[in-house]
């Protein structure tokens, strides 16, 4: 009898002594020749930044440990029959589904006992290994919409709040499933509160920094998903079934809870929003955080929201038809949502895709394509900094299509396959740096987190359909797959307009 578990082997500058803002040359470079009223009032980055963009990259992590925990709850499983109802053949093929077989034992490079063994998810439940990740994006797809509007409409604060304590809750509680169908049940409600965590910190983040530091939040928004990643792996590692495994990276995810539930409300959404007394309170905090001088703070704001209302007299109450309501806002619209969904079948198709080519090694694989997303991410940041929005994610998508399109003619076990596979991901991490940032940048304040959501949103739909497209079989489908859309994707992208160095919008023209 087999062993149920096998393991195989600054821009900004301060006089010194009054701490007066000057104005940087980036800033002095906007389109619009009004500085940005945040850049007056409390500094392009400063402390509170600091903390703003570390508090928001750790709570990816919770999102990440969730999305990425496919790579081990349904890693590649060996399985054989070990008693059948009549006759038992002369000779019995491993992973071969007999019709006659009453007891399958099963071997994977994981856990002792993953998904597939605890819910006997083989033969003609083998797609359901596949289904529990696609319920999971689909309740991310959800929470990214729901949360969207939530946090356009009552803020960011209690949209992020939310969607941290949903995440973590139902995480810890998924655990202790009893049966696949409550197991995928609870899974669907912990993609919610991912939804909304994906959709609301990368709005956070860039509502608060300047327009010279976007490219620098952007990345620090998913510098943390590699280092997330490769943390999974080592709870993986000292797990030995999925429950458990589940569980360590809930207990993690409650000590990264803590800080969110102190993040405050973003000045521009208060601004948006018309909260004059709120918003002109949080930003003196933050200003004298920051050491800048408030005496103009005031002014500044009260100017701003002056502006506002002669382009809008009420403060906009927004739904996801407004996503619609110009034609300039609807082909944004349209190009961004298809750029994500080819996007998510990239990055989430390769990541998972490089684990089946290398199912031998499936904790160093897994640790190596975390890592490497780390210098990916850095040279993401150069890429939108230099290059702009526009041109990178065109380089991006292209660089895809071309090392998945060599891998088509590569074996599934040579170590080529792997590398290019790698590649492939390197490419798919600098395309998500750079289009986390242009997604925020293409919509107003109004429809800002809307936008972003309804495009992400597609990541989510290219996540969704990524497991089923790793499956195919033989695997140079797969590759085909991936190589065409990437190039697919890249002419859509010259749809869109350059964004680099654009004051954020803050009305609905």
């Amino acid at each position: 009898m087999l062993p149920i578990k096998q393991h195989c082997n600054s821009t900004m500058k301060f006089k010194s002594n009054v701490k007066q803002y000057i104005v940087s040359e980036t800033e002095a470079e906007m389109t619009n020749s009004e500085v940005d009223y945040i850049v007056k009032s409390i500094g392009a980055f400063g402390i509170w930044q600091a903390i703003i963009c570390t508090i928001c990259m750790s709570a990816r992590a919770i999102l990440m440990w969730n999305i990425t925990s496919i790579l081990f709850l349904t890693s590649t499983t060996e399985f054989r029959c070990l008693k059948f109802e009549d006759d038992e053949p002369n000779v019995i093929e491993n992973s071969t589904c007999y019709d006659n077989c009453l007891q399958y034992e099963y071997c994977n490079d994981a856990f002792r006992l993953n998904l597939i063994a605890e819910f006997d998810l083989i033969c003609e439940k083998a797609w359901l290994a596949s289904f529990v990740q696609t319920v999971l994006m689909f309740g991310v797809l959800i929470g990214v919409a729901l949360t969207g509007w939530i946090s356009d409409r009552f803020g960011r604060q209690i949209a992020i709040i939310l969607s941290g304590v949903i995440s973590v809750v139902f995480t810890i509680a998924s655990s202790f499933a009893l049966d696949f169908w409550s197991f995928t049940s609870l899974r669907f409600i912990v993609g919610l509160g991912c939804g909304g965590l994906m959709a609301t910190t990368i709005v956070v983040i860039m509502e608060a920094v300047g327009a010279e530091h976007k490219e620098f939040a952007g990345g620090v928004s998913v510098l943390g998903d590699g280092v997330s990643q490769s943390i999974l792996a080592l709870c993986a590692y000292y797990s030995p079934t999925w429950n458990i495994y589940i569980l360590s990276y809930g207990i993690l995810s409650l000590f990264i809870l803590i800080p969110i539930m102190f993040i405050p409300e973003t000045p521009r959404w208060l601004v948006a929003n018309r909260k004059i007394d709120k918003a002109i309170n949080l930003m003196t905090s933050i200003a004298n955080l920051n050491k800048l001088n408030t005496d103009t703070l005031e002014d500044n704001v009260i100017k701003c929201i002056k502006n506002i209302e002669e382009k809008q007299k009420e403060p906009p109450k927004t739904n996801f038809l407004d996503l619609f309501r110009t034609k300039e806002i609807a082909f944004t619209t349209v190009h961004s949502v298809i750029i994500w969904t080819i996007a998510g079948v990239s990055y989430f198709g390769i990541n998972q895709y490089v684990t089946v080519l290398s199912p031998n090694n499936i904790y160093l694989v897994v640790i190596i394509s975390g890592l490497i997303q780390i210098p990916a991410t850095l040279t993401g940041m150069v890429f939108n900094k230099w290059f702009g929005r526009k041109k990178s994610s065109i380089v991006s998508f292209i660089s895809i299509g071309v090392s998945m399109s060599i891998l088509i003619f590569l074996p599934d076990d040579h170590w080529a396959s792997t590398v290019f596979a790698l590649v492939g991901l390197i490419a798919a991490c600098i395309l998500f740096t750079v289009i986390y940032v242009q997604a925020n940048e293409l919509f107003p304040t109004p429809l800002r987190n809307m936008g972003f959501g309804a495009s992400s949103a597609g990541a989510k739909i290219g996540a969704m359909l990524a497991p089923f497209i790793v499956n195919f079989h033989p695997h140079w489908i797969a590759s085909m797959i991936f190589a065409i859309l990437p190039f697919v994707a890249a002419g859509f992208c010259l749809g869109l307009i350059e964004t680099k160095g654009v004051k954020l919008k803050d009305t609905i023209d």
